[in-house]
């Protein structure tokens, strides 16, 4: 185990050892205090043993150390960080938003309805209005597809245990919502909420369960009626090709099931769970290891099957040479393909399809190219070392998941929650093999292992397989060819739609680059989006909102105090717009794909973690989306989902409001600039900074418009010039 994991471990074990029998903050800083030391101590020992080149860079170990030190003298603030009677009516406010939204109904305003000819991309969007070209600003919600509609015990994946008989015939006709139920939906959305775009999902397997190359016709037809139903209603859509994990068959969502089988994995029973290969929420033994830990199916990234199967569709011809799929060719004849080259051509043909489909919807802004896909393996040095950056569930190698998956049973650690241990588990007792049979493990036939005849153990043949060669980098290498690909096919049904590019999950980057290659123009040949994702991780992962704690994935470092914490966060948006747009803000758009915190706590804590986390997106005048809105949540399964609760909607009502529903700017003319912005829902005080820019704004009709909430009680509005109009109507100010 590397000593960062080993370390981690350690400080949360022992954190929550202390906060059992003392004061829960005076444990935390016991808790930093005690691996700052221990850092101190290993490099001083590293030093005089002259190994100095294994040590953590110098401003990595001030860092840690000033952190510890500024938590402790900021505590004292934080205790007093909001005044109680202005929180407790912060508070409050929810239940009223609530009952407000209720009795009253709101049209939309003459500056929200789409444009019949959509909008202008140039690395921002505008619109014409009145000879005039606006800016267009967005700020949206993720409606998830994640699980078929029909047959509907799939629609948790917590209860639906026989789901292999079913995998070609499923239909995801109404998800995420039917469509006599999307008006009162995307009523509430954008007339009463105020929000402007939603992040629709569809998947692979939506579009083709059946087999390659076989579209669901009846589900296409609903996807864009829902769309263009989306429109009359003032809201925007950016198409997102969704994925967890690759597939419902690997423990999340997108894939269909045909693309396993290709690979030689076993789809017709459990034994990708057995085997360990992957972590299933249906079959998660609650008896054995307790309810099934927050965030556990993001572990199924480092596992063999969610591994493989990124690995052979971006870069099976590399790693797995030799591995083929028998197809029909264009003449009609059998013949083989590379897997890579197979899995690839029928991603396009999902893209394809669904593109066509809404290729004259001018509320449509683009398409994504994938959700959070992955490196699977590529790239990964050595695999005989744990390269998740959390050790949680069942913590395991890549070489230890092959060895599983291939049918040997191993004593595992499991963490039942982050890095903290709580016993050794048997996996695999019965030997259950992933593969459809012995001879089709991937692995095995590429020469990474081999299993000893006479011992039957397995013997590591190449350990630095998935090793990248100097000089080479994933995102230039694999991910860019890909983005090229999706663009050209979205390109070639409506050249003004936009291509989202996504970056792959990286633990070792959290703040991804957009390539090179992308800024190449904005040309109607090559219009490109940047939309990475961003959460308050420690929020996320842990389950729980901490006022006075959280971590820096950039410096891998605890953060406290709100004050800190805030500074933290507006610092990591700052950067991830800079990697998006580089020294050009008008070079491409940057839209946080998604955003949002679990409500796994009280729905106090909800809305105040949703408060910080769009607070800093506020401060980075940056377009976002939260995730998500989910109509069928519920108290006790939350999203129906692998046991996510992210949803600002539940049971027929919805949750932070306070915080969610904030005034905004979603429209100004293209001669001004955003200078600030700002939302204070405990006083409800809006500060908005704009100024002209000289070179923009020679003789132009400078406006500004803001969603304003009519739950904001009696508002009054300052400005050091012009003139303001708000209709209450349409909760619209225009200044």
């Amino acid at each position: 185990m590397k000593f960062g994991h080993w370390l981690i471990s350690f400080v949360v074990t022992l954190y929550c050892k202390c906060a059992d029998a003392i004061n829960p903050i005076l444990a935390l800083f016991f808790t930093i205090a005690c691996p700052v030391l221990l850092i101190l101590w290993r490099q001083t020992r590293t030093a005089r043993t002259h190994h100095s080149h294994r040590s953590r860079p110098c401003a990595d170990r001030l860092s840690i150390k000033v952190a510890a030190i500024v938590g402790v003298v900021s505590v004292g603030y934080s205790s007093f960080y909001r005044g109680n009677e202005k929180l407790e009516s912060f508070l409050d406010r929810g239940k009223f938003i609530n009952e407000h939204y209720d009795k009253n109904q709101y049209t939309l305003s003459s500056s929200r309805i789409v444009p019949k000819k959509g909008l202008r991309y140039n690395g921002r969007w505008t619109k014409e209005e009145h000879h005039w070209s606006n800016v267009i600003r967005f700020r949206g919600v993720n409606l998830p597809a994640k699980t078929p509609a029909i047959p509907s015990v799939l629609r948790n994946t917590k209860g639906s245990l026989d789901f292999y008989a079913s995998k070609h015939n499923v239909s995801f006709v109404g998800r995420p919502f039917p469509l006599e139920e999307a008006p009162q939906h995307f009523q509430r959305l954008s007339h009463q909420w105020g929000f402007n775009l939603i992040r629709l999902s569809t998947s692979w397997e939506a579009v083709m369960h059946e087999g390659p190359g076989i579209i669901d016709q009846d589900y296409i037809a609903y996807l864009k009626d829902l769309v263009v139903m989306a429109g009359d209603y003032g809201l925007y859509v950016l198409i997102d090709a969704h994925q967890d994990v690759w597939s419902r068959f690997s423990g999340g969502d997108g894939a269909p099931s045909w693309t396993l089988d290709a690979a030689g994995f076993d789809t017709h029973s459990s034994a990708l769970h057995d085997s360990g290969g992957a972590v299933l929420h249906q079959f998660w033994r609650a008896s054995e290891y307790g309810d099934m830990p927050k965030m556990m199916w993001t572990n199924n990234y480092w596992k063999l099957v969610t591994a493989t199967m990124f690995t052979l569709f971006f870069a099976g011809d590399t790693y797995a040479p030799g591995i083929s799929v028998e197809t029909a060719q264009p003449n009609g004849a059998r013949g083989n393909v590379t897997i890579q080259n197979f899995l690839q051509l029928n991603y396009l043909k999902f893209v394809d399809a669904i593109v066509e489909t809404v290729k004259d919807c001018p509320n449509v802004i683009g398409f994504g190219t994938m959700n959070e896909p992955s490196n699977g393996l590529v790239g990964v040095e050595d695999i005989r070392e744990i390269h998740a950056p959390a050790l949680h569930g069942h913590a395991m190698s890549p070489f230890d998941s092959m060895r599983m998956g291939s049918g040997e049973s191993m004593e595992v650690p499991y963490y039942h929650s982050h890095f903290r241990l709580n016993s050794q588990h048997l996996l695999n007792p019965k030997r259950t093999i992933a593969y459809k049979s012995p001879e089709l493990d991937i692995w095995k036939n590429v020469g990474v292992f081999e299993i000893d005849k006479i011992t039957k153990k397995r013997v590591l043949l190449r350990p630095h397989h998935f090793a990248l060669k100097p000089g080479e980098d994933f995102t230039n290498t694999y991910m860019e060819p890909f983005y090229e690909s999706v663009q050209r096919t979205v390109a070639r049904h409506n050249p003004y739609f936009v291509t989202y590019a996504e970056p792959y999950i990286d633990p070792a980057d959290p703040y991804p680059s957009a390539p090179s290659s992308l800024f190449q123009g904005t040309s109607e040949e090559q219009l490109f989006g940047w939309a990475p994702h961003w959460y308050d991780s420690t929020t996320l992962f842990l389950g729980r909102y901490y006022r006075w704690f959280s971590f820096d994935l950039r410096w891998n470092i605890p953060v406290v105090s709100p004050t800190i914490i805030d500074w933290t966060f507006r610092k990591s948006l700052r950067l991830f717009k800079y990697q998006g747009k580089r020294e050009r803000p008008d070079q491409m758009h940057v839209l946080v794909g998604e955003t949002g915190v679990p409500f796994s706590g009280s729905e106090e804590d909800y809305a105040l973690s949703l408060d910080r986390t769009l607070r800093a997106m506020e401060s980075t005048d940056i377009d976002f989306v939260i995730w998500c809105y989910e109509v069928d949540n519920n108290n006790v399964d939350g999203d129906l989902w692998n046991g996510e609760d992210l949803s600002l909607y539940s049971k027929g009502r919805g949750r932070g409001l306070q915080s969610a529903i904030r005034p905004w700017l979603h429209q100004y003319s293209i001669g001004l600039h955003i200078v600030s912005q700002r939302f204070d829902p405990y006083d409800q005080i809006y500060d908005l900074g704009v100024k002209e820019d000289g070179m923009n704004c020679i003789d132009c009709m400078a406006v500004v418009f803001v969603f304003v909430p009519s739950y904001i009680q009696a508002p009054t509005f300052m400005v050091t010039e012009g003139t303001v109009r708000y209709d209450q109507s349409t909760q619209n100010l225009k200044w």
